[in-house]
């Protein structure tokens, strides 16, 4: 073999052990990376897209640079070339990078499940050509993504057999109360030929139908409860009865919202990464409070903080009456109807939705 040969072995075999010692010093140095959702708020079932960015902001080139993170499986991600998912939930991304370089990423992500996902972190690892040497660093991330929980139409809203009344609490407040009377409109193609005002037509000379206000014009108060059945220890074996609860209350205030009714929450559940502490959010109206009750339940995580007798005595403390009470629960026990009893002694109405 010609001494050239042996020359540009040697040459070759310097120049990868140079590339391989710059990559473990500088191969992480200047490099940035940068995640966030294209939406801070999204509905159930929605896809919306997650941002990566990563730049390379020197002379020196990385050939092969890995982010690897975990996110939450409830989070469905859609197939891409370069990038891996293993076990639902940890996820890989590869980038080659030249000098002076950013790459943006877009992924398709799709909200399978009612959640508050925040992606703290992620760890890259800068690898020389052959292999041989790698270095990794944590690097801080901010993304953050509110999945609403599922809003049900009527007909969606099947009741277990147990919860005989369940239609009957949920109709009194979606529903418009035909008793009461809150003036004239004119009539639109979805209004009822019974709803026409025959005597105010005439008088117009357009069709006239009867406008009605619904029955919760009341201040109304929803109170789910996060347990299952009685005495119960830890978390419960059946979170899919209060997912229904919570998706039944997401239903109701996005109604009460369009129709301008103060409604209000309070739940033995806490907040997901906040302290552990029964949440209560006073009757209010308007799109802010409506997104504040929603991020709640976004966020709400099916372990109690508090009993639910001991959530009902704080709301006897607070109450002087004239509310409307819903309660979501999976049992009704002794207990609880005594503080049901009060409740009602002090002028207030309560309705019960057994999930």
């Amino acid at each position: 073999m010609n001494m050239w040969v042996y020359k540009l072995i040697l040459a070759a075999i310097v120049i990868l052990m140079a590339e391989s010692i710059a990559i473990m010093k500088y191969g992480l140095s200047k490099i940035s990376f940068e995640r966030e959702f294209d939406t801070l708020y999204a509905n159930y079932g929605q896809t919306i897209h997650l941002i990566e960015t990563i730049s390379n902001r020197k002379l020196l080139p990385v050939p092969w640079l890995k982010v690897e993170s975990r996110i939450d499986s409830g989070l469905r991600f859609g197939l891409q070339e370069d990038m891996n998912i293993l076990q639902d939930e940890f996820h890989i991304s590869v980038f080659s990078m030249l000098p002076y370089t950013r790459i943006i990423r877009t992924h398709n992500v799709k909200c399978m499940k009612r959640g508050y996902y925040h992606i703290k972190s992620a760890v890259l690892t800068a690898r020389s050509i052959t292999g041989t040497m790698s270095v990794s660093r944590d690097e801080t991330t901010d993304a953050k993504l509110y999945v609403f929980p599922r809003v049900l139409t009527l007909s969606e809203m099947n009741f277990p057999s147990h919860s005989w009344q369940g239609d009957r609490v949920v109709r009194r407040w979606i529903l418009e109360d035909p008793f009461i009377h809150a003036g004239i409109r004119e009539y639109n193609i979805s209004d009822p030929m019974k709803n026409i005002n025959w005597k105010v037509t005439a008088r117009y000379g357009t069709l006239q139908v009867n406008k009605y206000d619904p029955t919760a014009q009341h201040r109304l108060m929803i109170i789910l409860n996060v347990d299952t059945k009685q005495n119960q220890w830890t978390v419960t074996d059946e979170p899919e009865r209060v997912e229904y609860g919570i998706s039944v209350a997401a239903t109701i205030f996005e109604y009460a919202h369009k129709s301008i009714i103060e409604a209000g929450f309070a739940t033995n559940g806490f907040l997901k990464d906040m302290e552990k502490e029964p949440i209560r959010i006073e009757p209010a109206t308007g799109r802010n409070h409506l997104t504040r009750i929603m991020e709640s339940l976004a966020r709400l995580v099916i372990l109690r903080s508090v009993t639910f007798h001991t959530l009902l005595d704080r709301e006897l403390e607070k109450n002087s009456g004239n509310m409307d009470y819903l309660f979501i629960t999976g049992y009704v026990d002794d207990e609880i109807e005594e503080r049901i009893k009060r409740l009602r002694a002090k002028g207030n109405a309560v309705e019960i939705l057994k999930i």
